[in-house]
């Protein structure tokens, strides 16, 4: 049974579990028909959550899940979606590694045109949540912050958040709840030294919701290098080329055991569970191309770990040598 929170202190309610439409659930070369497969499941199973990015999949992600929605729209009351979409990244998709050019642009200008373009690629007459991709607190200036006021009193989106993995850009937005209602950061059983972070936020009213759940697939055994259909070679090639990737693999091992030992769960459940018992979290999110992951993650939702199993978690941790958050 899905379980919801609130997100910070916000009116919007989310599922615990949300759905991450990117990675290769938005490459042009999975089939539309299994996309959709996936959003029906996630919804028909509580899912009401659904992130996305302007720039995702080579700015493929936003149409397909818009075009998914359309049909549900007209079944279901707009207010059983909340829609996040994020903008600010000017580049067909997340930078993997080192580029030369230009792969930001948070003028005001370009940032309410892409809200439009995001509203109208949706499908939606509004976002629920807007998002500024990788922000840094020196290109928050005083010309955005009026402009995003203004969009917001047109009723373009409903809350202003951030996603960033940056623990000083994420202090300045907790120093900021006036002008600011959540965060998407990183958050896992590797990364568990963003908790004062993440308390801090949660104290300022700031909706946390957890990405990358599952470090970025380092978590369970075989994920990473198992070669069964194209979106494996697309995760590794991800893992192998994004130095977070590099450095999680690089420390998972034993906390691949750890989870393993965990009885009635799989990993990735236990690796869910575990955050999902912060109460500081709204919601983590989970991307797939397969319905058999996505049903296994969804039953997290309702899953809680002894207190053993967590002081065995936080031990492992401790123990690892390199600290991953930035």
């Amino acid at each position: 049974m899905m379980k919801f929170r609130k997100l910070g202190n916000t009116d919007i309610t989310v599922s615990e579990i949300s759905l991450g439409c990117s990675g290769f659930w938005g490459n042009a070369r999975f089939p539309e028909r299994q996309a959709a497969d996936i959003i029906h499941t996630a919804f028909d199973a509580g899912v009401n959550f659904f992130d996305t990015g302007h720039n995702y999949c080579h700015f493929h992600a936003e149409p397909r899940l818009g075009r998914i929605l359309k049909p549900l729209f007209a079944q279901h009351d707009r207010s059983q979606f909340v829609l996040s979409t994020k903008a600010g990244t000017i580049v067909p998709s997340a930078p993997l590694v080192f580029r030369n050019r230009p792969c930001k642009d948070f003028s005001p200008d370009y940032i309410e045109a892409t809200c439009a373009k995001s509203i109208q690629n949706l499908n939606c007459d509004y976002l629920d949540i807007f998002q500024l991709h990788g922000i840094t607190q020196d290109q928050i200036t005083p010309a955005l912050i009026d402009r995003l006021s203004n969009m917001k009193e047109r009723g373009m989106f409903r809350c202003l958040g951030v996603n960033s993995h940056s623990a000083a850009d994420l202090l300045y937005i907790a120093d900021h709840p006036d002008l600011f209602d959540m965060v998407l950061l990183d958050f896992n059983v590797l990364q568990l030294d963003r908790e004062p972070v993440i308390r801090k936020l949660a104290e300022a009213g700031i909706g946390v919701v957890a990405g990358t759940v599952l470090a970025q697939g380092h978590l369970v055994a075989g994920k990473i290098g198992s070669f069964k259909s194209t979106a494996d070679l697309w995760y590794l090639a991800r893992a192998l080329l994004k130095s977070t990737g590099r450095q999680f693999s690089r420390n998972a091992q034993p906390m691949r055991e750890a989870l393993a030992t965990v009885e009635n769960l799989t990993p990735a459940q236990a690796a869910f569970a575990y955050v999902l018992a912060n109460q500081d979290i709204s919601s983590c999110v989970f991307g797939t191309t397969k319905i058999k992951n996505l049903s296994e993650i969804l039953a997290a939702s309702d899953q809680s770990l002894s207190a053993e199993v967590r002081a065995a978690i936080r031990n492992t941790f401790e123990q690892i040598p390199e600290k991953i958050s930035a």
